[in-house]
């Protein structure tokens, strides 16, 4: 009879790749996974791993396993979450997703700050530009600055991100500074590809007589990251339409100048996103609380 706990197992030696990390991990000898595995894959019939002295791979069969154990996998710790987050003690595991400039900026700090606060709750961030998917791949929350399409999620809003067009000093007094929208045509523009597969890439949402207008902008460079776009920004590339958090500090230094600030009005909410058929549990309720209040703490560099 197949295991559920052997099930598990093996969906962490497919994460972690290696049977003594996971060994270490649960208090447990190589061998003892070693043979649990094993003792699965005699029950199942069906080879799961390839094993060498360099490392593992999943065979078909133990992918086909791997993705719905991991389903199973998130349930139990979804069930053990519900149940101790109820305690007055906040413990148990929080994973969490977010985008790389969150992370870098203020959320990052403020997770760690909050795991000081409790040290018997546990978490794991996984940093990424990807949407993903959180229900497929077991997360607990996601911080996003999109606009919700999946009804299955549920999204608090924890503040508004103000977006500026900006340059550097130098760059405007070689180039000149652009008073109207129309005279962007002319500049070398910095282009954010948030989607590769979006048409929305090179134009910029700006308000003319009051009337919102996506204007076409131009440039050499483009990317799908924001930091880079920063980079190239801060090298006299070109103009750029960022969120004011990542430049905020640049702008109070002078280092970069705001410029078209009448037309533009570009905002995104920043949101904390959790699946709907997970209801927030007291520690998860209590971590959106505390990245909340950090951010408002940050208010000027967002609005």
């Amino acid at each position: 009879m197949v295991k559920a706990d052997d099930m598990v197992l093996f969906v962490q030696v497919v994460d972690e790749g290696s049977f003594s990390r996971v060994a270490e991990k649960m208090s447990l000898t190589n061998s003892v996974v070693s043979k649990r595995i094993a003792r699965l894959e005699e029950n199942l019939n069906a080879q799961l791993l390839y094993r060498s002295t360099r490392k593992l791979s999943v065979t078909d069969a133990g992918r086909t396993l791997y993705n719905k154990a991991k389903i199973a996998k998130s349930a139990f710790q979804e069930a053990e979450n519900a149940v101790t987050g109820y305690s007055e003690d906040m413990k148990g595991n929080i994973r969490i997703t977010m985008p790389v400039v969150s992370a870098h900026l203020v959320l990052s700090e403020s997770i760690a700050e909050f795991c000081k606060q409790h040290p018997e709750i546990s978490v794991d961030l996984q940093i990424t530009n990807r949407l993903v998917g959180l229900i497929e791949e077991g997360f607990d929350l996601a911080i996003r600055t999109a606009e919700l399409e999946d009804s299955s999620l549920i999204a608090k809003r924890l503040i508004d991100s103000q977006w500026v067009i900006c340059a550097t000093p130098d760059y405007l007094k070689q180039y000149g500074t652009p008073q109207t929208p129309e005279e962007l045509e002319s500049h070398e523009c910095l282009v954010y590809k948030f989607d590769n597969t979006s048409n929305n890439n090179n134009v910029w949402p700006l308000y003319i007589d009051g009337t919102k207008q996506l204007m076409p902008v131009y440039g050499r460079f483009h990317s799908n990251h924001l930091s880079a776009i920063k980079q190239a920004i801060l090298s006299d590339l070109g103009i750029a339409f960022l969120p004011q958090v990542l430049v905020y500090e640049e702008m109070q230094k002078n280092t970069l100048t705001q410029i078209l600030q009448r037309f533009t009005r570009k905002r995104l909410g920043l949101y904390a996103v959790y699946p709907k058929a997970r209801q927030p549990d007291q520690k998860l309720k209590l971590l959106i609380a505390h990245l909340q209040e950090s951010l408002h703490q940050k208010h000027a560099y967002y609005c």
